[in-house]
C-alpha cells in the first residue's frame, strides 16, 4: 500500500500544528479528510503516530523519528517545484533587477519601457536597495542584474562594468549667495551647514577626503542614503551639498541651482551581472537600453568615461 504525498503533507502539518483543526486549515481542507489521511498513513506504516492528551494529538516517539525524513522529502519536492517555475519563467522570459535609488528612479523606468515595447511578453521586476545591497543581491545569485553607484573594482565581481563615469556637481538653494557662482570650490564650503550623504557611502568618502584635503571644515548637520533627498533638504533651506550628475537630472523643480565644482570628483555609475543563470536573448537586448538611456540623462559636459 503506497503512501502519497497527500499523507505526508497530512502528517507534517499535524506535527507542525498539534491539532487536527490547526492542520486542516493549513492544508485548506475539512478536519474529517486530516483525521482519514492520518488513520490511513497509520494503517500503510503499521504504526502508531499520535495519542490524544486532553483534546490535542501527541506525537508519538515513533512519529518523532518520522518526521525529520518526511519534512525533508517535502522541502525536496518544494525545491523541485520552484526550480520547475523558474525554467519557465525564463523560457518566458524574467528578468530581475537591482538598483540603488538614483538609478531606480531615472533612466531604469525608461530603459524598461522602451524594452519593454519590443519584448512585452517578458517580465521585468526591479528592486530598489543601496549599492552595497545590490551587490550582496547579485553576487549571491538573487537577482540578474544590479546597477550601483560603485567604482568597478569595488563590485568584487568579475562580469561587470562602468556605464558612464561623470563629474559631480555643487547643489545650492537659488537664494544663497553662492547660486550665482559660476564654479564652486571647496574653499567655498567653508563654514557651511552641509548635507551629506551616509558614512562609508562611496561618494561620501570622496567628498570627505578632498574637503580634508583642503582644510575645509563644513558642519555636516543633515546625513542621508539617498542623494535625491539632499536635493529636497537643499531645496527646504537645510544646507548646501554636492551631489552626483544623474540625480541632479532627474530634479524638476526651480528652487536649487546645480553649479560645476572644482576640482573634479568623479562618481561611477556601474553594472553588475550575476552568476545566476539567465536568458542572454533578455538580458543583453535589456544592457543595450540601460547603456542608451543612462547616457541619454547624464550631460555631455560632465562625462569622464562612457
Amino acid at each position: 500500500m503506497k503512501i502519497t504525498l497527500r499523507h505526508l503533507e497530512a502528517f507534517r502539518a499535524v506535527m507542525v500544528r498539534r491539532t487536527v483543526t490547526g492542520a486542516a486549515e493549513m492544508l485548506g481542507v475539512t478536519q474529517p479528510v486530516v483525521t482519514r489521511l492520518i488513520a490511513d498513513l497509520e494503517q500503510r506504516i503499521a504504526i502508531a503516530l499520535f495519542t490524544r492528551d486532553k483534546g490535542r494529538l501527541a506525537p508519538t516517539p515513533e512519529a518523532t523519528l518520522l518526521f525529520a525524513d518526511v519534512n525533508q522529502s517535502l522541502m525536496g519536492i518544494e525545491r523541485i517545484a520552484n526550480a520547475a517555475s523558474g525554467i519557465k519563467a525564463l523560457k518566458l522570459g524574467h528578468l530581475e533587477i537591482a538598483a540603488a535609488p538614483n538609478m531606480a528612479l531615472s533612466f531604469l523606468p525608461r530603459a524598461i519601457a522602451s524594452f519593454s515595447l519590443e519584448r512585452p511578453e517578458t517580465l521585468i521586476t526591479m528592486h530598489m536597495h543601496s549599492s552595497s545591497t545590490v551587490l550582496d543581491m547579485v553576487q549571491s545569485g538573487r537577482c540578474h542584474l544590479g546597477f550601483a553607484m560603485v567604482p568597478v573594482h569595488a563590485t568584487r565581481h568579475g562580469n561587470s562594468e562602468t556605464l558612464v563615469s561623470a563629474k559631480m556637481v555643487g547643489v545650492i538653494p537659488v537664494g544663497h549667495l553662492l547660486a550665482t557662482r559660476k564654479v564652486l570650490n571647496p574653499e567655498d564650503f567653508e563654514g557651511e551647514s552641509f548635507i551629506s550623504m551616509a558614512p562609508l557611502m562611496e561618494t561620501r568618502m570622496k567628498i570627505d577626503s578632498l574637503m580634508l584635503s583642503y582644510g575645509v571644515n563644513r558642519r555636516i548637520n543633515v546625513e542621508t542614503q539617498i542623494s535625491s533627498v539632499v536635493i529636497r533638504l537643499v531645496e527646504a533651506g537645510a544646507g548646501i551639498s554636492i551631489i552626483d550628475p544623474l540625480t541632479a537630472t532627474g530634479y524638476t523643480g526651480d528652487q536649487v541651482r546645480f553649479i560645476p565644482f572644482k576640482p573634479d570628483i568623479v562618481t561611477d555609475y556601474s553594472m553588475v551581472i550575476s552568476p545566476r543563470n539567465s536568458s542572454t536573448l533578455v538580458l543583453k537586448p535589456f544592457i543595450d537600453h540601460a547603456r542608451r538611456e543612462i547616457r541619454k540623462m547624464v550631460p555631455t559636459h560632465l562625462i569622464v568615461r562612457g
